[in-house]
């Protein structure tokens, strides 16, 4: 009987340790922050224009399945943020297109602990909501190209 009321326990510190608070996001919306920032950036050259990190939570469509990709964009924009043990702290090794407005779609990091549940639980074309980090916006010499570079939290079926 001790043994399992101390397994409860376990379980349930365990549990609430992990849960984090997504009650802190600035709604918005993907058009509206490429928006923000393209007049932020407007006489800035190609590069990336850190922010502040910020949460934020918005409905988007989802433009494929989560796949591999290179995190050392990522890495060294932790870095120049002073947080480079993020990525000692969670995995991310997969990135996700979301739909813009008009067709076109922006690519944001997911932490890994979410790729199956993101992959099995939403179809491609389906409006998600998205909880994530903002970064840094990444301003290219085609300024139709200019994105946000984020990291999903969460996410849930719209």
């Amino acid at each position: 009987m001790i043994r399992h009321a101390l397994i409860l326990v376990f379980v349930l510190l365990q549990g609430l340790a992990l849960a984090q608070d997504f009650k802190g996001y600035r709604a918005t919306t993907l058009n509206a922050l490429v928006d923000e920032w393209n007049v932020r950036t407007k006489d800035e050259g190609p590069g990336i224009s850190l922010s502040r990190p910020e949460k934020i939570k918005f409905i988007t469509i989802k433009g494929g399945a989560a796949v591999a990709c290179s995190n050392v964009p990522l890495e060294s924009i932790l870095k120049m943020m002073n947080f480079a043990d993020l990525l000692n702290q969670v995995s991310v090794n997969h990135c996700i297109y979301l739909g813009l407005n008009g067709g076109r779609s922006v690519v944001a990091y997911v932490q890994d602990v979410l790729v199956p549940g993101l992959n099995a639980d939403i179809k491609t074309g389906r409006p998600m909501v998205v909880y994530a980090d903002f970064l840094a916006y990444q301003v290219a010499v085609d300024r139709s190209r200019n994105a946000p570079i984020m990291l999903i939290n969460r996410f849930e079926l719209k």
